[in-house]
């Protein structure tokens, strides 16, 4: 006789696969936003004519350093 999953393992594979669906439809929403994000940033980069992702290697700009 083949190992048949048991009633507690049939429903705790059920709950993963559900996990993992759930999990899957997350992972594209968050892509589908984060592309989204990069793709207004382009469009006011290019309509504005101004930066606004920061460049690698530069530091926070004076007016914002916080004094203490």
């Amino acid at each position: 006789m083949k190992n048949r999953p048991t009633d507690n393992q049939a429903e705790e594979l059920k709950t993963l696969r559900e996990e993992v669906l759930e999990l899957k439809k997350k992972l594209h929403d968050e892509t589908m936003r984060a592309d989204f994000y990069d793709t207004m940033i382009d469009v006011a980069e290019e309509m504005f004519n101004i930066e606004i992702r920061k460049k690698a290697g530069t530091g926070q700009s004076k007016g914002c350093i916080e004094t203490k």
